[in-house]
């Protein structure tokens, strides 16, 4: 039982507690990218640093309009970035949409000669979002997208980790969804 230990025990335990709750991410103190001009923040793990070496295309022949991506090295990233669109996704059908969507996902997939991504709705902060996840066919790397919409906008996410940076990767892919907010 917690209060029979001597009060000095007692401090210990509570102190370890509140940093072992800190340091499993998503707390108040986890590093924010919030930067000026950019359409969206989101919170990351501590243990990520910014990646600015090519960590690979999203979109054949289309650039970014804006793209950050975070990870403990090259491999092993989350990519965040937004697209513009030619048109309102408000004007588009569902149908059509999801069949886009999914043209791109099974493209990015051959692309990395991986096996036909799998599908599940999702939620990047407040958007409702597709996912797909799919691993290399030498199962050397596991990639997971992100896609969402709003107005003339994609917003776009690519976790990717190889087992070096599993554990580190799919957390943070997971804190990054979660916190995900727009721009005011």
């Amino acid at each position: 039982m917690v209060s029979s230990l001597p009060r000095p025990a007692l401090l210990l335990c509570l102190l370890l507690a509140a940093i072992g709750t800190a340091a499993c991410g998503g707390g108040e103190d986890a590093p924010k990218f919030n930067d000026a001009g950019a359409p969206f923040a989101f919170s990351y793990p501590a243990d990520l640093q910014k990646v600015f070496a090519d960590t690979g295309r999203e979109i054949k022949g289309l650039e970014p309009t804006f793209r950050v991506a975070y990870g403990t090295d090259e491999t092993n990233v989350v990519v965040v970035a937004t697209y513009a669109l030619q048109k309102d996704v408000a004007k588009v059908k569902k149908t059509d949409l999801a069949v886009a969507v999914e043209r791109a996902a099974r493209a990015l997939a051959r692309a990395m000669k991986a096996d036909a991504p799998k599908r599940s709705k999702a939620e990047l902060g407040p958007l409702p979002a597709t996912q797909y996840d799919f691993a290399t066919n030498s199962g050397s790397l596991t990639t997971r997208l992100l896609y969402a919409f709003q107005g003339k906008t994609q917003y776009f996410v690519r976790c990717q980790w190889d087992d070096s940076g599993a554990k580190a990767i799919t957390a943070a892919c997971d804190e990054v969804a979660q916190s995900f907010s727009l721009a005011k």
